[in-house]
């Protein structure tokens, strides 16, 4: 029966760094989404010219 603590470390999981990286990749990932959803590249149709007669 062990009395003590041990003297073996665990290697620390590094969950606040993962967290935090998970948030900005959000983050990055929200802002490109909109970035892309309201540029023109992805139009298909050309806007149609009106023609008025004068």
């Amino acid at each position: 029966m062990a009395l003590s603590k041990p003297t073996r470390r665990k290697a620390p999981l590094g969950v606040t760094i993962m967290l935090l990286l998970l948030v900005l990749s959000a983050v990055f990932g929200a802002a490109a989404g909109l970035v892309w959803q309201s540029s023109d590249w992805s139009d298909e149709e050309p806007e149609e010219e009106v023609l008025v007669r004068d």
